[in-house]
């Protein structure tokens, strides 16, 4: 099966387990899963949206691995992940998980990031909080956090949420998949989306929510950020739109800020030949 854009649609990687140190990380479990493809002297890793795991990077880890070793993490509470026993983990609970399995594979040295959505922000805290660990940065539907709307908008977005979820992945994939896409995507993209949403597990999409309700990217992470940083946020991105991507492209020295045409909230996805063209030359050079 072909995507729209023209790429073979290709077959997901084994997912992976290893162990890490739940005690210092706070987890329920020392279980971190993950997908990984390719080899090289680069390693890119790659951290998911809020609704989604390590099948949304399935474009990226086929694309990128003639060239480098790609990783995709799930991320406490997702996909066989362990969760963190505290609901309201901090944003640097998940990058200090984030460097744990990179730890827990060997890699010692600074590595590419690509975040989406809820994982741009953890991108972004892990830039911030362990700078020798991030070579390059890239930040795809670029998210805020959601501090900056006020007591009424954080409560009206955890509701949002909530309820969302409450009846499982597989009602938050019928019923929000859509709105993370382009009103131009067609039902390929669609089905592609809804098999990565369904997998969602409630009380780790709540304990990610509660973590993006304390976060401004503006004011906690960027301006410590010294990684060269591409920022990518569609034109028809529904849920962090241009205008809120664009100034945390601008709060960060020298990015650079990309608003890809018919494209929503999930350009590795909606758009997979366009952006790993545009990974392979912020993360490769190539």
């Amino acid at each position: 099966m072909m995507h729209p854009d023209g790429t073979p649609i290709p077959p997901l990687p084994d997912l992976r387990f290893c162990e890490v140190d739940a005690d210092v990380l706070g987890l329920e479990g020392a279980r971190l899963t993950y997908m990984e493809a390719g080899e090289g002297p680069t390693t890119i890793l790659c951290l998911h949206g809020i609704g989604a795991n390590s099948m949304g990077w399935r474009f990226t880890l086929a694309g990128l691995a003639s060239q480098a070793r790609v990783i995709a993490w799930n991320a406490p509470g997702y996909l066989m992940s362990d969760y963190f026993a505290a609901e309201a983990p901090g944003a640097e609970a998940y990058a200090d998980a984030a460097v744990a399995l990179l730890d827990a594979l060997g890699i010692e040295g600074p590595v590419c990031v690509a975040g989406s959505s809820f994982g741009s922000m953890i991108g972004a805290c892990l830039a911030a909080r362990h700078p020798g660990r991030v070579a390059r940065l890239a930040l795809i539907g670029t998210s805020r956090g959601q501090r900056w709307k006020g007591p009424e908008g954080r409560a009206a977005m955890l509701a949002m949420r909530q309820d969302s979820v409450a009846q499982g992945g597989v009602a938050l994939a019928r019923t929000r998949s859509a709105r993370l896409v382009s009103p131009m995507a067609g039902a390929v993209v669609r089905a592609l989306v809804q098999g990565v949403v369904a997998a969602t597990n409630p009380r780790g999409l709540m304990q990610a929510a509660r973590c993006t309700d304390r976060v401004d990217v503006i004011e906690d992470f960027a301006p410590q950020i010294q990684a060269p940083t591409l920022a990518i946020t569609g034109l028809d991105d529904a849920v962090n739109p241009p205008e809120v991507g664009r100034p945390i492209a601008a709060a960060i020295r020298d990015a650079v800020f990309l608003t890809p045409a018919e494209v929503g909230h999930l350009p590795e996805l909606e758009a997979p030949a366009w952006t790993q063209d545009h990974l392979r030359k912020h993360f490769l050079g190539a």
